[in-house]
């Protein structure tokens, strides 16, 4: 059975090679398990329009998968995206991310996580990033979980300056910006739902940086509500934001994304 789950986990990576920039809202992914059920997962293709350097439009799909075996979940998600940025037509990003939850006990998780991703729309050419959390389960019932992180990760990432605004901010000397950072990481997770046809999902994150003279910190938010349409289709819309105390590039500290689509569940 475990070398079934990690064959089709590979499958699935080979095939979303593609990822979000800076923080990965990791928990608008990370469902209530229905303990019912070993599998259990979605999809979301989408429209989205954006307003950074030039008009940016994009239709993309999410999706993401848990299988659960006794006491131990995992979750492989990935994203896909094909934007139309100004005039030119090309593939602004998308990640993978694979993650192993471990129950410690009743209120207790381990999770060690890796992911990859890419952004071209705003110069992150690539990022590896790896790290651990504990989980606590604050509260569980039927139609609500709260949930609350903490751990530590360590990333690299290389930018370039393609998401740069001002022109004049831009060095002459360097294509790149590459970047290792040990960080750590903290996150607030809400999962709601109200009755049968909504479903509320809100999280926080905070990640400074350890063990560097030049502090700095990251932080994001995601909101997404979802009216099901029936048992295996939901309407969801999400906003997101990602705040960067100190941008590798002159890029704006603050990123707002807010995604429309159709969800569809298993």
């Amino acid at each position: 059975m475990k070398n079934a789950f990690l064959t089709l986990s590979l499958l699935i990576v080979a095939w979303g090679y593609s990822s979000k920039a800076q923080i990965l809202h990791t928990e608008s992914f990370n469902v209530i398990l229905d303990t019912t059920k070993v599998v259990q997962g979605s999809f979301m293709p989408s429209f989205r329009y954006r307003n950074v350097k030039k008009d940016f439009i994009e239709i993309e799909n999410t999706a993401d998968v848990t299988f659960r075996f006794s006491n131990h979940a995992l979750t492989v998600a990935n994203k896909l995206e094909y934007a139309i940025y100004g005039k030119e037509n090309l593939m602004s990003g998308g990640y993978i991310y694979i993650e192993y939850r471990g129950t410690i006990d009743k209120a207790i998780a381990f999770e060690p996580y890796l992911q990859m991703h890419w952004q071209e729309i705003r110069g992150l050419e690539t990022k590896y990033a790896g790290g651990s959390n504990i989980r606590w389960r604050v509260l569980v019932k039927p139609n609500i979980g709260i949930y609350l992180g903490i751990g530590a990760m360590y990333e690299y990432e290389k930018w370039n300056y393609s998401g740069v605004a001002n022109s004049s901010a831009i060095p002459t000397t360097s294509d790149f910006v590459e970047l290792t950072i040990f960080r750590a990481a903290s996150y607030l997770s809400i999962k709601k739902h109200f009755g049968e046809l909504f479903d509320f999902d809100f999280s926080l994150y905070y990640q400074p940086t350890i063990g560097s003279k030049a502090m700095s910190h990251r932080g994001a938010c995601s909101a997404g509500l979802t009216y099901n349409i029936s048992e295996y289709f939901g309407l969801t819309i999400i906003y997101q934001n990602i705040y960067d105390s100190h941008p590798a590039v002159p890029i704006d500290k603050l990123y707002h994304d807010v995604n429309l689509g159709i969800t569809v569940s298993f």
